[in-house]
């Protein structure tokens, strides 16, 4: 950074110099200015006394005048020359001068020629004229020659002022690289002293939590003693409390044992009701075997008698609750109770005598009389999937009660629920009529499992025998 700093310095040094040069040079164009003013002035006096010559009187001693003043023009046009080799930079400005110039010369031409046709006259004017001519001629070719000098040193200065400018430039552009540099070397320094500070902060952090590690460490080593002398006041409470689980555990083993033979009680008895009814159990379970569904998270034994036997009678005991739950749900879809308070039964399921036909015929419900506007309940709860007119059942409602268990009931005088109604054990459902092919007012009940009829009958003792074990 020292150093690239060092370079701006010189740079920009260098850049003052040629600024003060640049100056300097334009100070010179001015004098040269000045200069060429006084040349075209002498100019000027020379055209006026090579206007004079036409007297003819006074021609030998202004040619004499003339020639001094002509030597002292060329003196002058010498230091001028000599002052031009200093010019580096912008001749344009003469540009206008020499062209003035130019024509002041033209103008000279013509006037020599006019002085041509005077002199002519006489011999003596002639060689007088033919003398001036001379004198012209050779001003007019230094004159013309200066003015080449002038048009390829203005050229030359030109190109050095088109260098110049390009080398400034350049210079300009290196410095704006520099500062981009610099500024980006200052930035990164930045953040180095940023992750600095960071790092120290973090190592003054560390040293504390050290310090802090230490205190724990001293104080973990008392703790651990301590922890020493209460191990072995424990190791004897355990020795005791293992005494007392092993009592405790005969205890639980005897409480198991008592329940699960409780819970399969239960489960014959309810296995018993399903037996009844006519339906397979195993399909009204479904497809899961629940005898041997088991599962849990895994936690070694250890090697003692009584906790293995202990665990065996709970997991026995886990299999008949969850069978005893699954046959709870299933008996709690089934129709076991009547869907009539009192009733006689005129029709029974199967075979009969058509009651307006007289014709044998096969009866796929159970005729339950009762008088008119009798109120008729679900006999387990379900959902209304039909509830109008159906032909000769007149009006009828059908209830889903999940298992693929349907019942239904026809020939009704009044609906009390609507298709898609949810309805609950022993909810009022319709009213006994006479509706549709119906001889008097009873109620047509039907059960179905999987859409095949089966005898009502059958689940009414099933229910029965649920109750007088309850």
């Amino acid at each position: 950074m020292l150093a690239t700093e060092q370079r701006l310095a010189d740079k920009d040094s260098a850049i003052e110099e040629q600024k003060i040069e640049y100056f300097s040079l334009l100070q010179q164009v001015g004098e040269y200015h000045n200069e060429f003013s006084k040349i075209t002035k002498n100019l000027q006096e020379n055209q006026e006394q090579l206007l004079s010559l036409l007297d003819g009187d006074h021609i030998s001693e202004e040619t004499a005048a003339e020639q001094v003043h002509l030597k002292s023009s060329e003196d002058e046009r010498a230091r001028v020359a000599l002052a031009r080799q200093a010019l580096e930079d912008k001749f344009k400005q003469f540009e206008g001068d020499l062209e003035s110039i130019a024509g002041k010369n033209l103008a000279l031409e013509t006037q020599a020629k006019q002085l041509r046709q005077v002199l002519e006259t006489s011999e003596e004017e002639r060689s007088k004229a033919a003398l001036a001519k001379k004198m012209m001629s050779e001003k007019l070719a230094e004159v013309q020659t200066e003015l080449e000098r002038f048009v390829q040193k203005n050229a030359l200065l030109e190109d050095e002022k088109q260098a110049l400018d390009n080398s400034l430039d350049e210079l300009n552009d290196e410095l704006a690289s520099l500062k981009g540099q610099l500024s980006e070397r200052a930035e990164l320094v930045a953040e180095q002293q940023a992750q600095m500070t960071s790092l120290l902060e973090g190592k003054r952090v560390a040293l504390q939590e050290a310090e802090k590690v230490g205190q724990k460490l001293h104080e973990t080593a008392l703790y651990s003693e301590q922890l020493e002398n209460e191990n072995t006041e424990l190791a004897n409470e355990v020795d005791s409390l293992k005494n007392s689980l092993v009592e405790v555990s005969n205890i639980q083993l005897e409480l198991v044992e008592r329940l699960t033979e409780r819970s399969k009680s239960s489960v014959d008895v309810i296995e018993k009701t399903v037996a009844m009814t006519g339906l397979n159990l195993e399909t009204l379970l479904g497809s899961d075997n629940l005898e041997t569904g088991q599962g849990g998270p895994y936690i070694p034994l250890e090697d003692n008698q009584e906790t293995a036997e202990l665990e065996a009678s709970v997991a026995l005991l886990d299999m008949q609750l969850v069978r005893w739950e699954a046959l709870q749900d299933v008996v709690g879809k089934l129709p076991l109770t009547t869907p009539l308070d009192q009733y006689r039964v005129t029709s029974s399921f199967g075979k009969r005598r058509d009651p307006v036909t007289g014709k044998t015929s096969v009866h796929n419900g159970l005729d339950m009389a009762a008088p008119m506007k009798s109120s008729i309940y679900a006999p387990a709860p379900g959902k209304v999937v039909y509830a109008g007119w159906r032909g000769r059942y007149g009006r009828m409602v059908e209830i889903d009660h999940g298992n693929g268990i349907r019942t239904r009931y026809g020939h009704l005088r009044k609906l009390l629920v609507t298709q898609g109604q949810e309805v609950a054990h022993n909810e009022k459902i319709a009213l006994l009529g006479n509706s549709g092919r119906s001889t008097g007012p009873h109620v047509h009940y039907e059960i179905l499992f999987n859409g095949n009829p089966v005898d009502p009958r059958k689940f009414l003792l099933a229910g029965k025998n649920v109750f007088k074990v309850q």
